[in-house]
């Protein structure tokens, strides 16, 4: 059990949800807020108040004195909700929201007692259209809701009364984990987001919640000395196979080990900070080595993605 979910483990079990389940939420979570992204909280009644309540812990504070968390409530908005209520249905007042302020990378959190609302559905379908994170906190294992999101958090308690009041525990849970997970090293809080370069450190820490949250990761690489057309093509055939596209750029020397003298044309900092710029990529990694062996090794991304010549050597570059 991941140390930061051990506080609230007994309570979680006590109420029959399983708190690898929201371990996986907090992660998701955290990546999510890591990259840039958001958290969209969502659901009717008494629901529509706990997904305020959890976006207030997030945007405030929980427990720690710490920085505010990008999350949005989308059942506050009285204006948004009636006109969209009217002009095309109640039951696209939460999807129309999420078509409008959701991004791939973020996280969208609905909330159903029954598992069965159909706004909320029709929200969670909006949500994996745009290619976020879709959790599900609801009262029946196995309900619909369950059935359509990456992370389903069902709370088997039977009356919706006793449902609502275990859904609160799992939201100060997830709080807690989210909290930890984001502050509890000393140094201060920063986000990677995407476009950027980074280290095989910052790396490693956000394909931990990329794994989590069911994330699909992308991997090419090469020297990319001299970008044109044809390098925007494949990284954006690339990017289509996955969630996250991650691209390793040869270093200086080892560029010049495989090309020749007089190469690389351009410095690597440069390479990676113009690859980092394009649209289908998500971050970029800088290694010496000729081939990314070592890091594929460490990343184990789900997608290796290279030309045709490379086929034959695959096995050998996945160390399998």
């Amino acid at each position: 059990m991941p140390d930061f979910v051990v506080p609230d483990e007994a309570r979680l079990r006590a109420l029959g949800v399983d708190p690898e389940a929201v371990a996986r939420t907090a992660l998701a979570i955290a990546a999510a807020i890591r990259g840039d992204g958001k958290l969209l909280v969502f659901g009717n009644g008494g629901s529509a108040a706990e997904a305020q309540h959890f976006a207030a812990e997030l945007v405030g504070r929980f427990e720690r004195e710490r920085a505010g968390l990008p999350a949005i409530a989308l059942t506050t908005d009285t204006s948004a909700l009636t006109a969209i209520a009217n002009d095309y249905g109640f039951e696209r007042v939460f999807a129309r929201q999420v078509e409008a302020l959701a991004r791939r990378g973020d996280v969208v959190l609905a909330i159903s007692t029954s598992g069965s609302s159909r706004n909320v559905l029709e929200g969670v379908d909006a949500a994996r259209r745009a290619g976020a994170t879709t959790i599900g906190l609801c009262g029946v294992p196995g309900c619909e809701l369950c059935g359509r999101v990456d992370i389903a958090m069902p709370v088997p308690a039977g009356e919706t009364a006793s449902v609502q009041e275990a859904h609160i525990v799992v939201v100060h849970a997830t709080c807690r984990a989210v909290e930890q997970l984001l502050f509890a090293a000393a140094d201060s809080f920063a986000t990677t987001p995407p476009g950027s370069v980074v280290s095989l450190a910052d790396l490693l820490a956000m394909r931990d919640g990329w794994r989590a949250a069911g994330r699909v990761t992308v991997w090419t690489n090469g020297c990319f000395d001299i970008l044109h057309a044809g390098h925007l093509s494949s990284l954006e055939a690339a990017r289509s196979l996955g969630d996250l596209l991650v691209v390793g750029v040869n270093a200086d020397d080892a560029v010049r080990r495989l090309k020749g003298e007089g190469r690389p044309l351009m410095p690597a900092a440069e390479r990676a900070a113009l690859l980092a710029a394009l649209r289908p990529v998500d971050y970029v990694i800088v290694f010496e080595e000729d081939t990314p062996e070592t890091i594929l090794g460490r990343l184990r991304p789900d997608v290796h993605c290279k030309g045709a010549d490379y086929v034959a050597r695959v096995p050998q570059l996945m160390g399998i």
